[in-house]
């Protein structure tokens, strides 16, 4: 029996969350945190200078790890395939790493923000601590971000190796289409997060 659910593969999603919060923590340490996006603003004082520099760093090691995954996956397919390993590809692409790679994003972003969910009543100042539905609705918006900017990293990623590699044309896996569906949906979710912030916190 089919589920409704999609697969998913689980060592490639180990790998992805693994590597984002790994790639996150060492920004981190090299990024002044006034041009860093996070929502510790909403327990301090202290917010982004420019929230378009801090969101663009924020959302930056889940689109540099998603690029990377990209790249192995295309790159384990093989580079000059025929139509049909090309068609292939691309159903794989659709039905098993896409959503793998959306939830990994999304589960790395979830694992990040897990202590101020959990410690909300302990973290929050009096000040702001009646704001707990709206950070948990704006963080859901923010995690749905990272999965979309994850999956953009992978079709990027394959898009240019395809594009690299000089195959036959019309036999790319993923179309400038695609990749602008999954931008787009990657830019609302961001600005929505972005400007809910900037207006809670302002």
């Amino acid at each position: 029996m089919n589920s409704p659910f999609p697969q998913l593969h689980a060592p490639l999603f180990v790998l992805v969350v693994f590597g984002t919060l790994v790639v996150a923590r060492l920004e981190a340490l090299l990024i002044p945190m006034d041009f860093y996006f996070t929502f510790e603003s909403l327990f301090s004082d202290r917010t982004a200078h420019n929230h378009v520099l801090a969101l663009l760093a924020k959302t930056a090691p889940p689109l540099l790890v998603g690029l990377a995954a990209g790249l192995y996956i295309v790159g384990w397919s093989g580079p000059k395939g025929g139509r049909g390993v090309r068609s292939s590809l691309a159903r794989r692409i659709r039905g098993l790493y896409s959503p793998t790679l959306f939830a990994a994003g999304f589960f790395a972003s979830l694992l990040s923000a897990w202590p101020a969910m959990v410690y909300w009543d302990l973290l929050a100042s009096p000040a702001v601590a009646h704001l707990k539905p709206a950070f948990l609705g704006l963080y859901a918006v923010y995690m749905l971000a990272f999965g979309y900017v994850t999956v953009l990293g992978m079709l990027f990623g394959i898009y240019l190796f395809e594009h690299w590699a000089a195959g036959p044309p019309g036999i790319e896996s993923v179309s400038m289409k695609e990749l602008a569906r999954v931008g787009g949906l990657w830019l609302l979710n961001s600005s929505l997060a972005s400007f809910a912030m900037k207006a809670i916190t302002s």
